[in-house]
């Protein structure tokens, strides 16, 4: 398979280092507006692709048979939307778009054009995570009472410095994955806020997300980019669950990620690979995009209830139509 990657910040390097080892996918193209950074990625994993500035361009250069989607979140959907309008199969990060009809537009095309369409889902399918999961679920019983932290430093402040939302929009789309696997309730409500912090850095912000559910459970959500290291959490959160009689919590243990052998390959890589399977043969994601649109349906409730400041619905994934 011949790929084009789109967007070469920071996260690029995470997908062409799972790319470089797997080795059966080819990258042939490099897009970005800026081709300094195109050059200077393919420069340092020592690749020979076109160089180009859009899609158009990047395929009369090279050929190409999928499309890895790593621009800012506000362009998912038209950069996936247009790759799969040329017949091209998408490999995105997260989230797959920022509202569900954009989300849903997608799968449906996909699904018209005989296409795969596959999002970045580290984090909701993290073992150790799922672990946990079973523990809640064979250990107590709904209504849960759900919080998770997550704050999280960075290099640089990349694309986020410009963003609206940016911890709703790029960071939050995690936990909305975590939480599906802890309550199988529908949820119902979402309030969300979120305020820039720019007098720590120019991408800092902090988010809280509180979501109802169908059958009474609770999840808070305190998410932010900041800026000490001495206050961050792992990027997968700290997670506290209650229900009557029960307690727990959950965290990464970075020594067992490391260091066991059972932890197999990392989160990206791991997720890449079932990716690239899914190109070459029958062999199903572990979270097709179609089963990617509950957690689409809780951001554009966030979005929506952050932009006016207000509690709002969240929207119903149109089951047997996706």
């Amino acid at each position: 398979m011949k790929a084009v990657i789109i967007g070469c910040g920071a996260i690029a390097s995470r997908w062409v280092r799972s790319l470089l080892a797997d080795r059966r996918v080819e990258i042939t193209a490099l897009v970005d507006p800026d081709q300094q950074a195109a050059q200077a990625l393919a420069a340092r994993y020592g690749l020979n692709p076109a160089f180009a500035t859009t899609l158009p361009g990047a395929l009369a250069l090279a050929e190409a048979d999928v499309v890895v989607n790593l621009t800012p979140p506000e362009l998912h959907y038209p950069v996936s939307r247009s790759a799969l309008a040329q017949g091209l199969h998408v490999l995105t990060e997260k989230p797959l778009a920022l509202n569900l009809p954009d989300a849903l537009d997608l799968v449906h095309l996909a699904r018209e054009r005989g296409l795969l369409l596959a999002v970045m889902h580290n984090r909701g399918t993290d073992p150790d995570f799922l672990a946990f999961a079973d523990t809640v679920h064979s250990r107590s019983r709904a209504p849960f009472a759900i919080t998770a932290d997550s704050l999280v430093t960075l290099p640089g402040p990349g694309f986020r410095a410009g963003q609206h939302l940016p911890v709703t929009t790029d960071l939050a789309i995690h936990a909305f994955d975590q939480v599906r696997v802890l309550i199988t309730a529908p949820p119902t409500e979402v309030i969300c806020t979120e305020t820039a912090t720019g007098f720590l850095a120019a991408h800092s912000s902090i988010a809280t997300v509180t979501v109802h559910f169908a059958d009474g459970s609770l999840f808070t959500y305190r998410g932010g980019y900041i800026v000490d290291p001495a206050l961050r959490t792992d990027a997968g959160g700290d997670w506290r669950v209650e229900s009557r009689g029960f307690a727990a919590r959950w965290t990464p243990d970075p020594h067992r990620a490391r260091n066991a052998p059972e932890a197999g390959p990392p989160a990206y890589q791991r997720c890449i690979t079932a990716m690239v399977d899914a190109l070459h043969q029958d062999h199903p994601l572990p979270v097709p995009a179609a089963d990617n649109l509950p957690s689409i349906a809780l951001l554009d409730a966030a979005l929506t209830s952050a932009a006016h400041r207000r509690p709002v619905p969240v929207p119903e994934v149109p089951h047997g139509r996706h």
